[in-house]
């Protein structure tokens, strides 16, 4: 999820290397949103700072990987492979020497507890962001301590590399954890996976759902064991987070001992990086952070690149004035200054940044992109563009000037000053805007449907999966019923394009079928796309292998290969 944090000393023993001897190395990352969750799988800590965590603490058979952002097979974790093209069969199988950093190996209830949540079965006992394509899959079939599953799928699943477990958000999770915090031994706990019957799992869900949330301290190790090369060992909240090396970690060890992830709001980091309080920082980039980082220079490296994450707005289907007024929408969207967003915000970062006409597109791949902005046209020319006294014939015709509309958002500079140019030219066309940025936007207003614009950003990814649940129809309007639609819109025939785009194989055709979906997306005004994200990355130049990345969980990438040349 997008946005993706009070300068403060870490808790815990640590970042003078004191602990465990004076040679140890440490490399300490700024990062403005707060750690919130162990369990980022969930649809409510389903955030980049929870992805970034957890991203090689918690392992799987694939990450998104190098300086594109592609799919990375991570074979110390496991291998897969298609075996069988009628039907879709995909055979993983984990690595003989993986095993928790408690000892527990790595097997077939953790598979079976993977599947459970991510497939939706039981009704969504458990919660999950999403189950595009898992849901697709027959029960993996595995008896106690087996390594080795198949999922084996009902109809074509054109995404299927992107389907299996993988680091950080579609992680596997301690399924011996689980059981006995739900009171069962992992017997009874695989018995109950493998049955039809939720009962004896309710437990075991609740705590699979909120249990590993953080509030006032890290859990008991024991409930947090690593499957990654590094290991959550300290927290303090809203200041740090210490991952260390995991001693039991089957693979190559990570090229630091510690990595501490301090909790700095973003106008805060530069400083902090130059003052040695951090090593590496990778803020939403703003015409002041950019100018500092030049300011810097050559005292620290840097470098700018662009990111699959986009800004939009969504707007609230549930309940507020836009839930069922299409016009009002429309209004709104008339009256959003995009092209001054981006002239004022992103081009002082990135030159030749446009405002982006498509959400789920990037813009440079160029035939994609042409195909759903064609698709789009009759829209975009009605709507793509400010048109302030439109808008308020609009609100005018529908008896609504003068309409409250609550703007939320995360507290930080770019989006207030996003927000801000976004109050001046709407009032003007006749709503009343409050704006409401908050710290915790993430945590509360956007999960519980607190507002009724939305702005924020997706992190997208190369696959036709990762952004499919975000417009498909809700079960019902809560943090674990809306999965990644937030605003909980709801359409039948746009589920059934989003089916169709995730069966398709042929890539032209994908196209033209996402075409449709943004089309669809614009004829509703479901969400407002804004701009492109540029990513910025600054760092100590004593540190190493620091390489941009574009997909969801950043800079983190390759965490394991940060060095200190001193």
């Amino acid at each position: 999820m997008g946005g993706t944090l009070l300068l403060a000393a870490c808790g815990g023993s640590g970042d003078d290397g004191e602990e465990g001897g004076g040679d140890e190395t440490t490399i300490t990352y700024g990062m403005a949103q707060p750690f919130t969750a162990y369990n980022n799988t969930t649809a409510s800590a389903n955030t980049v700072a929870n992805g970034q965590v957890t991203e090689w603490v918690l392992s799987g058979f694939w990450y998104f990987g190098n300086e594109d952002g592609d799919l990375v097979r991570d074979e110390t974790f496991g291998t897969f492979e298609q075996v069988s093209e009628d039907p879709l069969t995909v055979e993983y199988t984990i690595n003989e020497e993986a095993v928790w950093s408690d000892g527990e190996a790595i097997d077939c209830d953790d598979i079976l507890l993977w599947w459970t949540a991510q497939s939706g079965a039981f009704d969504g006992l458990f919660s999950a962001i999403g189950t595009d394509g898992v849901e697709d899959t027959a029960r993996p079939e595995c008896a106690p301590g087996d390594r080795t599953f198949q999922l084996a799928y009902d109809t074509p699943f054109a995404d299927w590399q992107f389907n299996g477990p993988s680091h950080g958000n579609t992680t596997m999770l301690p399924a011996h954890v689980v059981a006995e915090q739900g009171g069962l031994t992992s017997e009874e706990f695989l018995t109950a996976l493998q049955g039809e019957d939720p009962a004896p799992l309710e437990d075991a869900a609740a705590f699979y759902n909120e249990g590993w949330t953080l509030s006032g301290g890290l859990p008991d190790p024991e409930l947090i064991p690593s499957s990654g090369p590094f290991m959550i060992t300290d927290y303090v909240p809203e200041q740090s987070v210490t991952l260390s090396a995991n001693p039991d970690y089957w693979g190559e060890a990570p090229g630091v001992d510690r990595i501490v992830i301090r909790q700095i709001p973003e106008e805060e980091q530069i400083a902090a990086l130059q003052n040695g309080d951090v090593d590496v920082i990778e803020p939403q980039p703003t015409v002041d952070i950019a100018q500092q980082i030049a300011d810097a220079s050559p005292g620290i490296e840097s470098s700018v690149a662009e990111e699959n994450t986009y800004e939009h707005l969504d707007f609230n289907f549930n309940e507020g004035p836009f839930a069922d007024s299409l016009p009002l929408r429309q209004a709104f969207a008339l009256c959003v200054p995009r092209e001054t967003l981006v002239e004022n915000l992103i081009r002082p970062v990135v030159p030749d940044a446009v405002v982006k006409d498509v959400r789920n597109v990037v813009p440079w791949d160029q035939e994609a992109y042409q195909t759903a902005v064609e698709a789009s046209s009759a829209s975009l020319e009605e709507f793509g563009e400010q048109d302030i006294d439109r808008a308020r014939e609009i609100l005018e015709a529908e008896d609504a000037v003068g309409t409250t509309v609550r703007l939320g958002t995360l507290d930080n500079q770019r989006r207030n000053d996003a927000g801000n140019l976004i109050v001046a030219a709407c009032n003007e066309a006749g709503f009343n805007v409050e704006f409401e940025p908050a710290a915790d936007f993430f945590d509360s207003a956007l999960p519980e449907n607190n507002f009724d614009v939305a702005m924020f950003a997706w992190s997208g990814s190369p696959d036709r999966s990762g952004w499919n649940s975000t417009y498909r129809s809700v079960n019902e309007c809560t943090p674990d019923g809306k999965g990644n639609n937030n605003g909980c819109y709801s359409n039948p025939d746009l589920d059934a394009l989003l089916d169709e785009v995730l069966r398709t194989s042929d890539l032209t055709e994908a196209d033209a079928i996402t075409g449709e979906i943004e089309a669809m997306l614009w004829e509703d005004m479901v969400t407002i796309p804004l701009y492109q994200h540029p990513g910025i990355v600054a760092w100590n130049p004593d540190v190493q292998n620091i390489v941009n990345n574009p997909s969801q969980n950043g800079i983190v990438w390759n965490l394991p290969e940060w060095t200190r040349a001193s």
